[in-house]
């Protein structure tokens, strides 16, 4: 399994202990990808999971590049009209982990971008 596919699933796995409810894992259309979508009440939350090995790139939440954001932003906009979503509100989430020396780090930024 990759690093990436594993940090999903420790996101994916934070949110279910938080009470929220997972609706999609690597939700993909002609615009974009996005990692998870999950809800809690009436909040659909777009979540962009980073997970690193290392700092020597900088922070995870740095590698998220403005055209990225942008896909993000295109492919959220075509799952909403897709499932007919429109009367939910929705934000964008961050998570980041980050694997030193056997320990896991993660933080949870909320309405990221």
């Amino acid at each position: 399994m990759s690093l990436g596919k594993w940090g999903e699933g420790v996101a994916a796995s934070y949110f279910i202990k938080k009470g929220y409810k997972i609706l999609e894992k690597n939700y993909s259309c002609c615009f974009g990808e996005l990692d998870l979508i999950v809800q809690s009440k009436n909040v659909i939350c777009f979540v962009e999971v980073k997970t690193r090995r290392n700092l020597k790139f900088g922070e995870p939440y740095e590698s998220i590049t403005k055209k990225k954001k942008k896909h993000i932003h295109k492919t959220i906009q075509y799952y909403l009209m897709k499932k007919n979503l429109d009367n939910y509100e929705f934000r964008i989430d961050v998570i980041e982990i980050l694997v030193l020396y056997r320990n896991v780090y993660l933080r949870h930024t909320m309405n990221a971008f």
